[in-house]
């Protein structure tokens, strides 16, 4: 009998402790597997696309959106269509720049290099009732470009996180990573790379909520 309460007691104790290691090692377990394997989200058309200074407004998605991406939301409103510039924190400083050249093409530069995305059509996107419309700009001939969303396959929950923004707000007890990436190729062979990235909340009500991604890579070949 004696020996069956201490199995039993082991039990007890190594599933504590594999519970705790897995709540303190939960999200660096969901980027090793990130490295390997994602899902994918959407594809959004990179051109033509809108720039306000701020932000880069791509869209609509190409084809069937594959699953939301927030809540039980069909296809990828707007507002998740909008990649600002922003690295990520602490500091949350510029990754790269864009600036409008005489001639009108939109240029990207970072690392001491200048990526071309595209020129000034003339037209305005539509954006929100609320902000007005954006330039649009649209890749140069002989251009391919791709646009792709994808999330983390392993969620890691969040069962100490507190609602800091205000009283009676809800908390999220799941995160996953979300992953837009940018590829951009000239007839030239010059190259460009975009990665954002960024947290996804989950809500029991809600399910997945609006994700925060900051641009942490850029690359121009």
């Amino acid at each position: 009998m004696r020996a069956v309460l201490i199995r039993g007691g082991a039990l007890v104790i190594a599933a504590v402790i594999l519970g705790v290691v897995w709540l303190a090692m939960a999200r660096q377990l969901s980027e090793l597997v990130d490295a390997v394997r994602t899902v994918r989200v959407a594809n959004l058309s990179p051109s033509p696309f809108g720039w306000n200074g701020v932000w880069l407004q791509f869209g609509p998605p190409l084809g069937d959106v594959q699953q939301p991406l927030v809540g039980q939301m069909p296809g990828i409103d707007p507002q998740f269509r909008g990649l600002s510039l922003t690295g990520p924190g602490p500091l949350y400083t510029l990754t790269a720049t864009i600036a409008v050249n005489p001639e009108g093409k939109l240029v990207l530069s970072a690392g001491g290099k200048s990526f071309v995305l595209g020129t000034r059509t003339g037209n305005h996107l539509p954006v929100d009732a609320a902000d007005p419309d954006m330039p649009e700009f649209a890749a140069e001939p002989g251009d391919s470009a791709s646009l792709v969303i994808e999330r983390s396959i392993l969620a890691w929950p969040t069962p100490f996180q507190l609602n800091v923004v205000g009283l009676g707000g809800a908390t999220s007890t799941w995160k996953r990573h979300v992953y837009y990436r940018l590829s951009w190729v000239k007839r030239s062979g010059a190259r460009l790379d975009m990665l954002w990235a960024g947290e996804q909340p989950f809500y029991g009500v809600d399910l997945w909520g609006a994700p925060g991604v900051f641009l942490t890579q850029v690359a121009i070949r």
